[in-house]
């Protein structure tokens, strides 16, 4: 169970994970990256995005460079994709999983 200030900044949290869901129009910036990995840095847990949209490079080297993976999702089309090398580590394990 998130506590404290993960359970008031994150959309989603697990045993292992805490999550964030960028969900409006433009492309997952930087700032967010930042947010997220101050939060799981406190926390000890590992770090998630998820965007509906494009993501900007710089947010997307910078989350490698944290240990934050970012999925896009599309909601109509019901699909989940890694979007930088972590996230699609993490499809990759999930899918096996499921194999």
């Amino acid at each position: 169970m998130a506590t404290g200030e993960a359970r008031q900044i994150c959309d989603l949290y697990g045993s292992h994970h805490l999550g964030w869901v960028e969900n409006h129009t433009g492309n997952l910036e930087i700032g967010l990256v930042e947010q997220a990995a101050a939060v799981i840095a406190a926390d000890g847990r590992r770090g998630l995005i998820f965007a509906r949209r494009g993501v900007i490079p710089a947010a997307r080297v910078r989350a490698e460079e944290l240990g934050i993976a970012i999925l896009g999702f599309d909601p109509q089309g019901g699909t989940l994709d890694g979007v930088n090398l972590l996230g699609r580590e993490l499809c990759a394990t999930a899918q096996a999983r499921q194999d």
